[in-house]
C-alpha cells in the first residue's frame, strides 16, 4: 500500500506544474478573444497583461491598435512612443509615422522613419515610407532615390518593389515597372490587394493576359465587386 501511496503522490507533482503551464495569460485570453470579435473584452485583457508585465511589446502594441479602431489615437500614440523608448519594434514605428501624417506634423513623421533607417538599417520599410511622402511632396527625384535605398536595404521585400513599380508606372516607366511588378508578385503570392495592382501595371504595359492572370488570383484570395466588374470585358477580349 506504502509503494501505491507513493505512486500516487508521484502522479500528483507530476500533474500539478502541467495544469498550472498551461494557466491562460491576459495575452493569450486577448488573442483568443480577438480572434472571436470580441474587441472590447480584448482590450481590457491587453491593459491588463501591461499593467502586469510592461516590457511586453507586443502586447502594447495591439492595444495601441484596438485604441485607434475606436478612436483614440492620441492614447495609441503615446504606447507608439513608449514602445520606441523600451526596445526595437518597427511596428510601432510606422503606425507612429501615419499618426503624425495624419496630424499634418509630415516633418516629424520624416524624422522619425529617417532615425529608423538608422535603427532597421535591413528593413525596406522606413525608406519606402519616406518615398511614399515625397511623392506626395512632388518631390520625385527624392522618391525614386529613396525607393532604390529601400531594395538595397532589402530586395526581398516584395512591398518595396510593388511600391517601386507603381511609381515608375505612374511616371511613364512602364517597362521596369512591370519587372519590379512580376518581383512583388511572386514574393506575395498570398497578398490580394498585391495582386491587384500588379495585374493594374500589366494592364497599362499592355500585357493583358498578364493582368488577367493577376486580377484572377487576387478574387480568389479576396472576391472584391469592383475587380469583378473590370475582369470580366477582359476575360470577354481574351477569349475571343
Amino acid at each position: 500500500m506504502r509503494r501505491h501511496a507513493g505512486s500516487f503522490c508521484l502522479i500528483l507533482l507530476l500533474l500539478l506544474p502541467l495544469s498550472a503551464s498551461y494557466a491562460e495569460t491576459y495575452f493569450e485570453a486577448a488573442q483568443r478573444l480577438l480572434a472571436n470579435g470580441q474587441q472590447t473584452e480584448a482590450r481590457r485583457a491587453l491593459a491588463r497583461e501591461i499593467t502586469i508585465r510592461p516590457p511586453n511589446l507586443e502586447a502594447r502594441y495591439n492595444l495601441a491598435v484596438l485604441l485607434e479602431r475606436i478612436g483614440h489615437d492620441a492614447q495609441a500614440a503615446t504606447l507608439y512612443r513608449d514602445n520606441i523608448h523600451r526596445g526595437r519594434h518597427l511596428p510601432s514605428v510606422v503606425n507612429l509615422a501615419a499618426y503624425l501624417r495624419k496630424q499634418k506634423q509630415t516633418e516629424k513623421a520624416i524624422a522619425l522613419l529617417m532615425q529608423a533607417t538608422k535603427k532597421y538599417r535591413a528593413e525596406a520599410v522606413p525608406w519606402y515610407l519616406l518615398a511614399d511622402i515625397a511623392v506626395q511632396q512632388k518631390k520625385l527625384e527624392l522618391a525614386e532615390k529613396y525607393y532604390r535605398k529601400a531594395l538595397k536595404a532589402d530586395r526581398k521585400n516584395g512591398f518595396a518593389h510593388l511600391r517601386y513599380g507603381k511609381f515608375l508606372a505612374a511616371n511613364g516607366n512602364i517597362k521596369q515597372a512591370v519587372r519590379h511588378a512580376s518581383t512583388a508578385l511572386n514574393l506575395l503570392p498570398q497578398c490580394a490587394p498585391c495582386q491587384r495592382i500588379g495585374g493594374d501595371i500589366f494592364e497599362q504595359a499592355g500585357q493583358h493576359k498578364q493582368a488577367l492572370k493577376a486580377w484572377q488570383r487576387s478574387m480568389a484570395l479576396e472576391p472584391d465587386a469592383a475587380l469583378r466588374k473590370k475582369i470580366l470585358p477582359a476575360l470577354q477580349a481574351h477569349t475571343r
